[in-house]
């Protein structure tokens, strides 16, 4: 991307509390500024999250990379806090993807939301392609990904947890158990 965009790309390094300081100060002058970094090292940064982001309802959106368990990065990568960390904060929309299509739908979204901080979190792993339709994201609104004539019960999913979930329905019963891409963590 920097050698595509050398005039809208910059490398912090490992300086995420920085980097976050930065892009609140972009989006204070109207800059649409996202921040991609690995889950994990969004610890570093959290007071400027806090301080500089959400007090101030900035709109910067946060690409957090390695969401879940990474296998060999090692248990320091393992990106298992950024949603309790982030739900705390004001008029922060917490958003997983489930596969590539609602990626960019997710990312699509986070563009047009100026009412505070959006971040997008998403795993390590390639993500398989599903056969049902990505409509675009409507804020804290889930996305039915199989519907049953006659449910009997329904199972949601946040992320690509989804994809567990509709696997759970198969063993269990497809025809009575309806699944939902949660899409949100909040609202």
């Amino acid at each position: 991307a920097i050698k595509q965009f050398p005039n809208r790309v910059w490398g912090t390094g490992i300086c995420e509390s920085h980097a976050m300081d930065m892009l609140a100060g972009m989006a204070k002058t109207g800059c649409k500024p996202f921040f991609a970094l690995y889950s994990t090292f969004l610890h570093r940064a959290f007071d400027q999250v806090f301080q500089e982001v959400a007090l101030q309802g900035l709109p910067v959106r946060l690409c957090i990379d390695r969401a879940g368990v990474v296998g060999g990065d090692g248990a320091v990568h393992h990106g298992f806090c950024d949603t309790a960390l982030l739900r705390v904060l004001p008029n922060s929309v917490i958003i997983a993807a489930i596969d590539e299509p609602s990626l960019k739908a997710a990312l699509a979204f986070m563009a047009d939301y100026n009412d505070g901080l959006s971040a997008i979190r998403y795993p390590r792993d390639a993500v398989q392609l599903n056969d049902f339709d990505c409509v675009p994201f409507k804020i804290g609104k889930a996305h039915k990904i199989r519907s049953c004539k006659s449910a009997k019960l329904a199972i949601l999913g946040f992320g690509t947890t989804a994809l567990a979930a509709l696997e759970a329905a198969d063993s269990v019963n497809p025809e009575a158990i309806d699944v939902y891409d949660a899409r949100f963590a909040k609202p």
